[in-house]
């Protein structure tokens, strides 16, 4: 119970306190831009997206608050969704290198992904390999009943080893 509270409560709660401490209007587009980045600062992602998603409902035409979304979406891992909205930031703005720099590392982070994505999923669904010594599947693998092999015994106990006992003391008994 304490982690769902910690979990879900907390960080509302936390980016509502940022939002006040900044003296941020949250009816409008830039303040949520700037909670949004204040939440991603301290990777909060899905309270991050929420506030882009926020800022371009509001100005759907601000490819800040576009590129901002899909730097979000990458930290949630929708990488998809990334993609779409830097393709979207860049059309509203071409000209903005800081869109270009951000979809240009996403394109080569999500190329070598996809790769690593296809080569898991190829070694997963690829046929198992026999090893040495292994017996093939099917009705080869069905055990055959032989000669009874012996069962292995353990070692016989070696005997204990006597020790002479310690000698007299030199002064004779006491």
């Amino acid at each position: 119970m304490r982690r769902v509270l910690i979990g879900f409560v907390v960080p509302p709660l936390l980016c509502c306190a940022m939002a006040c401490s900044h003296g941020l209007d949250l009816q409008k587009a830039p303040s949520q831009v700037r909670a949004g980045a204040d939440a991603a600062r301290i990777n909060l992602w899905r309270e991050a997206m929420f506030r882009f998603q926020r800022a371009v409902q509001m100005n759907p035409s601000d490819a800040r608050a576009l590129n901002d979304l899909a730097v979000a979406y990458e930290g949630n891992g929708e990488f998809e969704k990334a993609r779409d909205t830097y393709t979207l930031a860049l059309k509203l703005d071409r000209s903005n290198q800081y869109i270009q720099k951000n979809y240009s590392r996403f394109v080569e982070f999500y190329t070598k992904y996809r790769k690593r994505d296809a080569a898991a999923t190829a070694a997963a669904n690829a046929p198992k390999a026999s090893t040495p010594g292994s017996k093939p599947a099917g009705p080869a693998a069905v055990p055959q009943p032989g000669p009874p092999q012996p069962l292995p015994h353990p070692e016989p106990p070696t005997p204990p080893v006597s020790t002479p006992p310690p000698p007299a003391h030199p002064g004779g008994s006491r």
